[in-house]
């Protein structure tokens, strides 16, 4: 009888490597997810595929070292320039900003705020998560007792209790508040040109 090829040994308890184990970009991600929930069937797999593109070919070097802040902010103004008008996106950045002379942020009160601009202004948010998991995760909605994601890891949800935002904290991720991003639609903004336009006197 001839010898059948010998089918390929699997160690009992060894699993495969996902998409995002080894590369860095969990960001680029969170960018394209923020205009899959904004925009729905708008932003579908072909536009995304074209986006995605552009943003790796912008940054190359983040499918090894992921993305910084200011890198992630960069990617999103080359998403912008990408799309047509009507899928651009706000960016906002100060929100969360410690006043020079303000109280540091307390997860209890950066939470609320939180809160506030995703559940009553259309928008979402990508958060940097640091310390049991580097990763930029995009933030779509707060419950009283987690953070909703759409992120590119399968997390489904963050408990608000495994959370903290101060240098030393003992819980098990820490949020950097003032590295939030808000996005939503730039027709929803107070600043968009088309409403200044509508309002505009005849």
């Amino acid at each position: 009888m001839k010898k059948r090829a010998a089918a390929a040994r699997v160690l009992p308890g060894i699993e495969p490597f996902n998409q995002g184990s080894l590369d860095g970009l969990c960001g680029i991600y969170a960018v394209i997810n923020a205009y899959r929930l904004l925009f729905g069937d708008m932003f579908g797999p072909e536009r995304a595929a074209k986006i995605f593109k552009k943003m790796a070919k912008s940054t190359p070097l983040a499918v090894f070292d992921g993305l910084g802040y200011h890198e992630l902010l960069d990617v999103v103004a080359v998403a912008n320039r990408a799309v047509p008008a009507k899928l651009r996106l706000e960016v906002r950045i100060n929100v969360f900003k410690k006043p020079i002379n303000g109280p540091a942020w307390r997860i209890n009160t950066y939470v609320n705020r939180l809160r506030e601009e995703l559940n009553e202004h259309n928008q979402v948010a990508i958060l940097g998560l640091e310390k049991a998991h580097e990763h930029w995760t995009l933030v779509h909605r707060l419950t009283p007792s987690m953070l909703k994601l759409s992120d590119s890891d399968s997390i489904g949800h963050l408990r608000l209790r495994n959370l903290g935002v101060t240098q030393k904290t003992r819980k098990d991720f820490r949020i950097v508040p003032s590295q939030t991003i808000l996005l939503r639609p730039w027709v929803e903004s107070p600043n968009s040109l088309y409403k200044r336009k509508r309002k505009a006197p005849k």
